[in-house]
């Protein structure tokens, strides 16, 4: 669960939202809607910590973690749409292209299995991967 408590941000006088209090569910699907210059953007921004509010907090599940791809609707346009979701949680994705690089590899050795192992136990500890997706609705 992430659970936003007395969210403020504001630009000089411009206040783009205050005393924002939610919870967002495990299992749910979440859209965030408004006009453009809303805020929108800004908010997602600052549940993934990525800018800090003026006020209040945001919480998420010990043991939960949050994944994020930037906005640019053409930066993925060469990728499958798992990788995309993959390349949004940093550590899994450099697990995945290293255990894949060594996997290529024409001459696999001891050393190569030992490592790809390793990934593997990694990747393992995880668990499972479970998406929810939230972006701006326009």
């Amino acid at each position: 669960m992430i659970s936003v408590k007395d969210l403020k941000l504001a630009y000089g006088k411009r206040v783009l939202f205050e005393e924002v209090n939610l919870n967002f569910l495990k299992g749910n699907c979440y859209g965030v809607i408004g006009a453009n210059g809303a805020g929108k953007s800004t908010f997602l921004k600052i549940l993934s910590g990525e800018i800090e509010p003026n006020k209040g907090t945001v919480e998420i599940t010990p043991g939960e973690r949050m994944a994020i791809l930037k906005q640019n609707q053409f930066e993925f346009d060469g990728e499958t749409v798992l990788n995309t979701v993959m390349m949004g949680h940093t550590k899994l994705w450099a697990i995945a292209k290293e255990r894949e690089s060594i996997y290529a590899l024409a001459d696999f050795t001891e050393e190569d299995g030992m490592r790809a192992g390793e990934l593997e136990g990694e990747f393992g500890e995880m668990g499972d991967i479970q998406l929810t997706v939230m972006q701006p609705l326009y």
